[in-house]
């Protein structure tokens, strides 16, 4: 991310992050190119100055389980805005997916264009949800294709003048600007709530999906709840372990078959619970 590949790059990427793709870039000698510019951050930000970013994700967890999310992946022209209609392809790579067309994703069109006084784009397509997703992270990658309109000289983007430089790579640092990889799951990950009230850490205990969504189950809250800091405040934490460790004391009292284990066979624990972290589900028993 640091180094740029060319001058040529280079300085398309100064105008391009300053403009964000709107204006003739007049800088760039040579074919007119095409590359994702693919960008999402923080939302008191804007896509004038959020981070390139290598890759989209999609949790279907953090959507609250939604069957279907949107997706809206920007192309951008370095090189001449021109008077006329330019189309171009993309391609999946069948042999770096794993996503499977019409179950995992669709409304993909392969053939795109740039449209006459444009100079960018956007490949739209939906991402479905799928049983798999709960245990497997699935990939589609996307490739653009050359051709008399434009070229593919890029092979990497540097820091962009004006822009963020937040760029994830919790799940790829590929930094090809010709090849966008979206990945797609559905499983839940620690939110940001989990752990921010004084008292929350050790009234949820150690996280776990499966703990995280029977809290979800139980106390009807969201995800959208837990990632919010202001919501998920100590007095908030408090209130879910009650709910929580009344109803696994519940189902506890209902006899051995109905105790809640967690993901490594222990006792679901959440603070308010009569046993304690870690504890084996044969040891309670006859107590």
């Amino acid at each position: 991310m640091k180094r740029y590949i060319q001058v040529g790059l280079c300085m398309m990427l100064g105008l391009c992050g300053l403009a964000s793709c709107e204006k003739e870039l007049m800088d760039y000698e040579g074919t007119d190119a095409l590359y994702f510019d693919v960008q999402y951050g923080a939302e008191h930000g804007n896509d004038n100055v959020w981070a390139h970013q290598y890759y989209s994700y999609v949790s279907f967890a953090s959507l609250d389980n939604a069957p279907t999310a949107e997706l809206r992946l920007k192309v951008c022209v370095a090189g001449n805005v021109r008077d006329f209609d330019r189309p171009f392809q993309i391609e999946v790579v069948e042999d770096s997916t794993t996503a499977i067309a019409g179950e995992e994703y669709g409304d993909l069109s392969l053939d795109q264009v740039i449209k006459a006084g444009e100079n960018h784009t956007y490949i739209t397509l939906t991402a479905i949800r799928s049983e798999r997703m709960l245990e497997d992270t699935v990939k589609l990658q996307l490739r653009l294709l050359p051709n008399e309109y434009f070229a593919l000289p890029f092979s990497e983007i540097g820091v962009i003048p004006g822009r963020w430089n937040d760029t994830n790579t919790d799940y790829s640092s590929y930094a090809n600007p010709s090849v966008h990889n979206i990945f797609m799951n559905n499983v839940l990950e620690q939110p940001a709530g989990w752990n921010t009230a004084t008292t929350t850490s050790s009234s949820f205990g150690q996280f776990t999906p499966k703990k995280y969504q029977l809290m979800l189950d139980v106390t009807g809250f969201t995800v959208d709840d837990f990632e919010n800091r202001a919501v998920m405040q100590t007095g908030r934490g408090a209130l879910i372990a009650r709910m929580v460790s009344a109803y696994l004391m519940e189902q506890y009292r209902k006899g051995r078959e109905f105790w809640v284990l967690d993901e490594d066979g222990t006792m679901m624990w959440v603070y308010g619970v009569s046993w304690g972290h870690g504890a084996n589900p044969d040891d309670l028993v006859g107590n």
